[in-house]
């Protein structure tokens, strides 16, 4: 295989790239692109064998869990079992942007994005890259880090080529991201709600929102 890069305005991305790039997600391919946070390795969510891919690619354990990328935040409800009010709140001040929300999943998720685990990590990215790539996709997008399991998260398209090249269909290269930082994942399937990782949100910002946050 043979990595296919394009460069991508990150301001007004464009539609022909962001449309090439959709049809490989389509056809169950593997596409690495920017997020507020770092660069991503996105699989058609709803398609396992794709999603096995990512896997396999980064050498990722089968064990942990894949969050996905959603469009936006009225889209929660159709992969989430059940919506706290007070955790509404937090994607009213957050969303998009670098918080991850976990919630009981629907069946339409497949058992291999969450480890078989009965919770989905979900997020809508602050990029219009990503976002555009969502709507083209007209689903969610199954997606974590693009490199090799246990290497530094890429900020750069040339990080993502040093770690995945030739392995992937496609690199979205659309500059340096934002953040340079994880997302935030909280945990909102239990109460209080759980802290599972630090990232690019303090703990205390969000306790302002919601009240006290149980450290796992």
């Amino acid at each position: 295989m043979k990595t296919i890069v394009l460069k991508i305005n990150s301001k007004n991305p464009e539609i022909n790239k962001i449309k090439k790039a959709a049809l490989i997600l389509k056809k169950g391919g593997l596409v690495a692109f920017p997020t507020d946070t770092v660069y991503g390795l996105g699989a058609d969510a709803l398609n396992p064998e794709a999603v096995k891919k990512i896997f396999a690619v980064k050498r990722r354990p089968r064990v942990n869990p894949l969050p996905i990328l959603i469009n936006k935040k009225n889209d929660l409800s159709k992969y989430a079992l059940h919506i706290p009010q007070k955790i509404k709140r937090l994607i009213d001040k957050f969303w998009p942007g670098p918080l991850t929300l976990t919630f009981r999943k629907k069946k339409i998720i497949p058992d291999v994005v969450t480890a078989n685990k009965k919770t989905v990590g979900i997020r809508a990215p602050n990029n219009l890259v990503a976002l555009a790539l969502i709507r083209a996709m007209g689903k969610p997008i199954a997606a974590t880090s693009a490199n090799l399991h246990g290497r530094p998260s890429p900020v750069t398209a040339d990080e993502v080529r040093k770690n995945l090249n030739n392995k992937i269909d496609l690199i979205l290269d659309g500059g340096k991201t934002k953040l340079g930082i994880e997302s935030t994942i909280l945990g909102c399937a239990a109460t209080p709600p759980t802290l599972l990782r630090l990232g690019a949100i303090k703990t205390e910002t969000l306790e302002k929102i919601i009240g006290k946050i149980k450290k796992k």
